[in-house]
């Protein structure tokens, strides 16, 4: 749940006092001062959402409220001036001068209450996500900001969850904005539905979430969502593209990456003490990620120890096996490789590609299919791809489908360029 922060700026503790234990009273944290300088400099350094300005204050009201609203430029707070004035002019002035409301002060508890929920259901609704009625990227880091600062006073440590949906951006594409909205909708609300009164859902992207939680239910939350995602997503597809495992966007004759079905990734890190900029939890979050990538299905990985830093991977490779059965070809590719420091390897039969491939153990392998279309390259890929490796198949002979259920990363039709080639290469390396 998301609390907003409410300062009260009055001169008259006692006044200040009646409407925190009112505010409070709404679940929204509150802060008093009867410094205007200090006033300030809260505004400011806490992004403070809503401010109640008392007419008791030193400066005239409608000048202070003016101050406020230039020193408050880039974000927007709601202003509500408090006046024993019943001037017509003097609500004028202060509405004109950047006021949201002017309430007088013998206005009762109960309508004080109402009026100020009223404003904090305008400030919610407006700062909510059209899709999935889920709180905004804006409010998503100011919490995130608050997090840091506040200590609980308890054992209960607190973790940063990060959920994205893989191969939604394809979904997109090959299914429509309908579709995925109702993705989107889908997770929004099962994510909801595990939720306690005391953590945070909120978008960090449209189709990316921040969950904050205490430590001692995030791998119970991460565990269930996985396995509540993968159990609703065949609602999502076709039969064909379910049996298949892969969704095909384009004809045979242009090239395609293969595009797995939607998978939840999701990373959670504990919060560390020292800790003060959300940006490093954000960024170390993201670099779990690409562990998630190693997996086949949806997952989640859990760093309690460290939230510094960048995860550890394994070393960097930069191996390639071709099996091109046009030598020219073939010699063409592995100089190219090696003019981009691309490691490469290149065999022209099925019997030299088995004498290498173990022993030389690249990450990426290119395989042809030749003119007779053998179905042994289909084997060859099935047992690749068995191995983990990224694998593009080139082909002339336009089979698509078949190709990709063999197991192929990409789909590349001949002719092609060899820098297209390439590229492709260095992203599979890459990942």
């Amino acid at each position: 749940m998301y609390r907003t922060k409410v300062l009260i700026i009055s001169k008259r503790k006692e006044l200040s006092i009646k409407y925190k234990k009112l505010i409070e009273g709404l679940n929204q944290d509150v802060v008093y001062t009867n410094d205007l300088s200090m006033s300030l400099s809260i505004i400011q350094n806490e992004k403070i959402e809503f401010i109640i300005v008392s007419d008791t204050i030193k400066e005239k009201l409608s000048e202070f409220i003016r101050k406020i609203r230039i020193l408050t430029y880039n974000f927007r707070p709601i202003i509500i001036a408090i006046s024993k004035s019943s001037e017509l002019e003097d609500r004028l002035q202060t509405l004109d001068a950047g006021a949201d409301d002017f309430l007088g002060e013998e206005i009762s508890k109960q309508e004080f209450q109402m009026r100020f929920k009223a404003h904090l259901r305008r400030y919610i609704e407006s700062s909510l996500n059209p899709v999935t009625h889920l709180l905004n990227k804006n409010i998503t880091i100011k919490q995130l900001q608050r997090s840091l600062k506040t200590n609980s006073g308890t054992n209960e440590k607190t973790s940063y969850i990060l959920l994205k949906i893989k191969n939604i951006e394809q979904y997109r594409f090959t299914h429509g904005e309908i579709a995925y909205e109702k993705v989107l909708q889908t997770l929004g609300a099962i994510i909801n539905s595990m939720l306690s009164p005391d953590d945070f859902l909120g978008h960090l992207f449209d189709d990316e979430f921040i969950l904050i939680t205490n430590s001692y239910n995030a791998e119970k939350l991460c565990a269930f969502l996985v396995f509540a995602f993968d159990n609703i997503i065949n609602k999502f597809y076709s039969e064909d593209e379910i049996n298949d495992n892969f969704v095909i966007e384009h004809g045979d004759s242009m090239q395609e990456e293969k595009s797995s079905l939607m998978k939840l990734y999701i990373t959670s890190a504990e919060k560390q003490e020292n800790e003060t900029d959300f940006r490093n939890i954000i960024n170390s979050l993201n670099e779990l990620m690409k562990l998630c990538d190693k997996s086949d299905k949806s997952t989640y990985i859990i760093d309690r120890i460290r939230l510094n830093g960048e995860a550890s991977f394994e070393e960097d490779k930069n191996k390639v096996l071709i099996l091109e059965f046009d030598e020219s070809l073939s010699y063409l590719l592995k100089n190219v490789c090696e003019l981009n420091n691309i490691k490469a390897k290149t065999v022209n039969n099925y019997t030299e590609f088995n004498e290498i491939y173990e022993e030389y153990n690249p990450e990426v392998v290119i395989l042809d299919w030749g003119k007779d279309k053998e179905t042994e390259s289909l084997e060859y890929a099935r047992k690749i791809k068995q191995d983990n490796k990224k694998l593009i198949f080139s082909s002339s002979c336009l089979n698509k489908k078949e190709i990709l259920k063999a197991g192929a990363d990409l789909y590349l039709p001949k002719p092609y360029e060899v820098d297209d080639l390439v590229k492709w290469i260095k992203k599979f390396l890459d990942n």
